[in-house]
């Protein structure tokens, strides 16, 4: 007879299935949900910028709740409640035609969609072995990524051929699917002590909480400073629109491929959860930035051939820092992992939300090349006020525990004359 498989491979398997098919829902469904604010109610600039921001404040706002809630309660029953509630929001959406209701159903279903990262990172921090995850998170990212380059074309070709009706229907089927394979997961195992001890120390310090959450705001902050902006900057550098499609595509092959090779045992185990992995990856994505507009300032030439080079590098990069994220929080957040990634998710979506404004402001005053300068220019002074701090901060601790260690030698001392 076949052995059983292990719970810790059964986990990781339907993790990721459903993360994908969760994952491939929330891309279509995202975009079948502007095309029907912009054909069927027919909204305004201004109103669809409402639409955008009712689909991530709530967010912003929720999830640090939301990652306490999968740290205290069945992660696994939350996730399942969630997507239940997305399927009934989507479908609600579905049929509204009032631009307020709209909105509503909208920003229900940012709120919904706002468990599955932590309710997931929690779920692999309790049921898989430590070893195991940077293969499981390079895995995971790389479905997050097919997600994100195939699921806007499978959108986008649905609603021109059938109507965004069909595309939400998609939308829900792969959410029912995701409910499904999420369903069969196995009971919620308790975390170990050494799960636990390994997650207190930094939570209940904020010690390696600062450093963290400065690095994935400032990374955040640059790629969508300029993200959006990429059309514009491609059309006022003369360039062909065509070439948007080849950027979009060497970014996520580079993402896709450097996902996959990490998966590779050898090459994931590598990763022990520094701070640093996760800087140098950051680091690179914006020295990438910088490039991109020595590019762009450039012989107009060579950009169809250069950019996308440069852009499937910085694919590469970005894979790299998500993967590392996610291996540092299940090492140094293993008890708080839910709270600590909804924190994230929810400075993420901040970003998400100022930086393109910052980016518009640049690139209208300043131009293309200078818009990505300015990127790389800002992360540099980000970074290099981080390294300060951390070296301040290390000073200080020094400082501190020196004097600490030579206070109880007087009184030892003084009590040892006396005796």
């Amino acid at each position: 007879m076949p052995e059983p498989e292990p719970t810790s491979a059964r986990h990781a398997r339907l993790l990721l299935l459903g993360d994908g098919f969760s994952a491939f829902g929330a891309w279509i469904d995202f975009l079948a949900i502007l095309t029907l604010a912009a054909w069927q109610l027919h909204v305004s600039a201004y109103e669809m910028a409402a639409v955008g921001a009712a689909g991530l404040l709530p967010g912003i706002l929720a999830a640090p709740a939301i990652g306490r809630w999968c740290d205290r309660r069945d992660p696994k029953r939350l996730l399942l409640l969630s997507i239940v509630g997305r399927i009934a929001a989507t479908a609600a959406i579905l049929f509204c035609r009032d631009y307020a209701a709209f909105l509503a159903l909208v920003a229900l279903r940012s709120v919904f969609a706002t468990v599955a990262p932590p309710a997931i990172n929690v779920m692999a921090v309790r049921a898989i072995a430590a070893a195991e995850r940077p293969r499981f998170y390079a895995l995971l990212n790389v479905l997050n990524n097919a997600a994100k380059v195939l699921a806007p074309a499978i959108g986008t070709v649905s609603s021109s051929l059938s109507g965004e009706a069909v595309a939400l229907a998609m939308s829900l089927a792969c959410s029912v699917a995701a409910f499904a394979t999420f369903l069969f997961l196995p009971p919620r195992p308790a975390p170990s002590a050494g799960t636990a001890a390994a997650g207190a120390a930094p939570a209940a310090t904020g010690g390696r909480l600062l450093p963290l959450l400065w690095i994935v705001a400032t990374c955040a902050g640059f790629v969508f400073m300029v993200n959006n902006l990429v059309p514009l900057v491609l059309q006022r550098a003369g360039l062909d629109k065509a070439l948007l499609g080849v950027l979009v595509g060497c970014a996520g092959a580079g993402n896709l491929l450097s996902g996959l090779w990490l998966a590779r045992r050898g090459a994931a185990s590598r990763l022990q959860g520094a701070l640093g992995e996760l800087l140098r990856p950051a680091v690179a994505q914006a020295a990438g930035f910088g490039a991109i507009g020595l590019l762009l300032a450039g012989p107009r030439g060579s950009a169809p051939v250069t950019l996308p080079i440069a852009f499937f590098l910085i694919g590469t990069a970005s894979a790299r820092y998500a993967i590392a994220l996610n291996v540092h929080l299940s090492t140094h957040f293993a008890a708080s992992i839910g709270r600590v990634s909804g924190q994230i998710q929810s400075w993420q979506n901040a970003m998400i939300l100022v930086a393109p404004m910052v980016g518009a402001v640049v690139l209208e005053r300043l131009g293309a090349p200078a818009l990505f300068a300015f990127a790389t220019g800002s992360a540099g002074l980000s970074f290099a006020a981080l390294l300060a701090f951390s070296r301040a901060s290390a000073a200080r601790s020094r400082r501190s525990a020196s004097t600490g260690s030579a206070r109880p030698d007087r009184p030892s001392s003084s009590s040892s004359a006396r005796s």
